[in-house]
């Protein structure tokens, strides 16, 4: 069987708590402490191991083990200022030319709902990102929360990228075979690789879950059930965080993966980057999505957007697009584009197991205080450049 496997990883730019009383007065929002922190201790049980499992099992696989990696602008902007040797990690990676960078909307953001011009130039800044960093432009487009539909698909066909990863939910998969290429309507330039979702949340979630029929899960028995897989190639997807972080080197995790990998490769399965998989593979029909669909529990767009908090919080972000882009000012675009980061509008969810924030509440007080310090500021650059303006014209 042929095999792609993806990992994606993003750390946000977390708040400080920023109260009403900062509006004006105090323009840094980030609680850089934290975030740096926090991704120094992820860096150490998972980022910095699973690189130096997945180089040893391309060395041990003489190449024939090949993956992908979807790394946001942002979890890489934080680790050039505060674990360059992450960088160093994976530019060692790149240099095996057995994986492959996806491109990504650079601040993992959900532009491609509400802003599609700004999502194809985050896009972009994130492609220059990948091309400086590791050497290779990314062909292969892996959006926020794999978010999908029919109008994206499109633009990311005008946009020249060979392919695009979406997730084989029920609500889009239909009667659609998950381990078949698609495209969408009216498009053949960009294929749809569609995410196995079942395997891959075998990996990511229920591998740990003691209460799981299979539970516990042998590596041998899932490079099986990769072997028996029918269709053109099937896509794994998940968190990079699984190796380490959200499944402890307690729990055998990385044994596990390298036992797995191993026997995927002795049975004779085939694993592709996706890019080789776009370019090898015809597309088997067309896959309709009207509606926007993600790799979220219910594959929907709610966790970001299902409450008044987060439609207000969202709607005011992308309404300051114009006058932010009219100030000209590359830091303050910066960051009002950090600020569209979807995890913001995620902690604003009741349900988020990883909010760093008291409650949903709290999130969205920062948030909105934030984005009014912003908006001022704004202002002032307006009225600045108007000023000066008038100046130059009298």
């Amino acid at each position: 069987m042929n095999i792609t496997l993806t990992f994606h990883a993003h750390q946000p730019n977390r708040l400080i708590p920023y109260d009403f009383f900062k509006i004006g007065e105090h323009a840094f929002y980030e609680d850089d402490e934290l975030n740096g922190r926090v991704l120094s201790a992820v860096a150490e049980r998972c980022y910095l191991p699973a690189n130096r499992l997945m180089q040893q099992l391309i060395e041990l696989s003489d190449g024939k083990f090949r993956f992908a990696l979807a790394l946001s602008g942002v979890i890489l902007e934080q680790a050039k200022y505060h674990r360059p040797d992450l960088i160093d990690s994976f530019a060692r990676l790149a240099e095996t030319g057995a994986v492959e960078f996806l491109a990504m909307p650079y601040y993992a953001s959900l532009a491609s709902l509400y802003a599609p011009s700004e999502f194809e130039e985050q896009v972009q800044e994130h492609v220059q990102l990948i091309e400086q960093l590791f050497g290779c432009r990314p062909t292969v487009l892996w959006n926020t929360g794999m978010l999908y539909d029919n109008a994206i698909a499109a633009q990311v066909c005008d946009m020249g990228f060979e392919g695009i990863m979406a997730d084989g939910n029920s609500r889009m998969m239909s009667n659609r075979h998950t381990n078949d290429l698609q495209c969408a309507p009216l498009i053949d330039k960009t294929k749809t690789l569609i995410r196995n979702r079942h395997l891959s949340n075998d990996l990511a979630n229920r591998r740990v879950d003691p209460t799981w029929s299979e539970y516990p899960l042998s590596p041998y028995t899932f490079a099986d059930w990769l072997t028996r897989q029918e269709g053109q190639v099937v896509n794994l997807s998940m968190d990079y965080e699984t190796l380490g972080e959200r499944q402890p080197d307690t729990t055998g995790v990385f044994e596990f993966w390298r036992t797995m990998i191993t026997a995927a490769v002795f049975n004779g399965n085939t694993f592709l980057t996706p890019g080789e998989a776009v370019r090898k593979f015809p597309s088997t029909g067309t896959l309709d999505c009207p509606n926007p669909v993600s790799c979220s529990t219910y594959g929907t767009t709610t966790q970001w957007n299902g409450n008044v908090m987060q439609q207000e919080a969202i709607k005011k972000i992308y309404d300051l697009e114009a006058s932010v882009k009219a100030s000209h000012d590359s830091d303050m675009i910066h960051v009002w584009r950090k600020l569209q980061s979807a995890d913001h509008f995620h902690y604003m969810e009741k349900s988020n197991g990883f909010t760093p924030y008291p409650s949903p509440f709290d999130a969205y007080i920062y948030y909105m205080n934030a984005l009014a310090d912003l908006q001022v500021r704004v202002k002032r650059e307006a009225e600045m450049n108007k000023a000066f303006d008038s100046k130059n014209l009298a």
